[in-house]
């Protein structure tokens, strides 16, 4: 198993929105009733979330994306428990083509002003595990990955976001010590 950080490359981006990405985004929908995506072909959004991707790569060193690839020939519950030193650079790059793509998480900065009491947050954005290596701990080693990235970057909190009715996600960050720490509320703008 490999964890490495996606560099900014057009072919690192687009086999990864569609080895990860697209796969990530359509179990979301099955699990979160106010989560869908675009009515629009797959190339078309494989190739908008590679140009996103991109841009979030090569624009901020704060925001990483992270991609676990494994050996196809492993059983899928064969998943190392590989410690992450911080202390050690994590290698960049995708996993080699021999190698399949099968979770991901994504990370960036939230820098506090000065003028207020609170520590920088590293934002947990997504974390996901391709059906077949879930329940293995792999989704833990990607939070293992996000706690280095905190430390890395001098972050004293992690902060994410969840979909309220994503009840296995939730379930998993309360194990991981998350709490609740704000409400979000929408409105369509044509309602107001």
């Amino acid at each position: 198993m490999e964890i490495r950080r996606l560099p900014p490359t057009a072919a690192a981006a687009e086999r990864y929105a569609r080895e990860l990405w697209l796969p990530y985004h359509r179990d979301l929908a099955a699990a979160a009733s106010d989560h869908a995506l675009a009515d629009r072909p797959d190339d078309e959004l494989i190739a908008a979330e590679t140009e996103f991707r991109l841009d979030l790569c090569r624009e901020n060193d704060d925001h990483r994306t992270w991609v676990v690839g494994v050996d196809p020939e492993a059983e899928a519950g064969d998943v190392d428990s590989e410690v992450l030193d911080p202390e050690s650079p994590a290698p960049v790059g995708v996993p080699g083509p021999d190698r399949d793509l099968v979770a991901f998480v994504s990370t960036s900065v939230d820098a506090c002003p000065e003028v207020f009491d609170r520590p920088d947050r590293l934002v947990v954005g997504d974390v996901y595990v391709n059906e077949s290596y879930r329940g293995t701990g792999l989704a833990d080693l990607l939070m293992e990955r996000a706690v280095a990235d905190a430390r890395d970057h001098g972050c004293g909190e992690l902060r994410l976001d969840v979909d309220v009715d994503n009840e296995r996600a939730t379930s998993f960050y309360e194990r991981w010590g998350f709490e609740p720490y704000r409400r979000q509320l929408t409105v369509p703008v044509s309602e107001v």
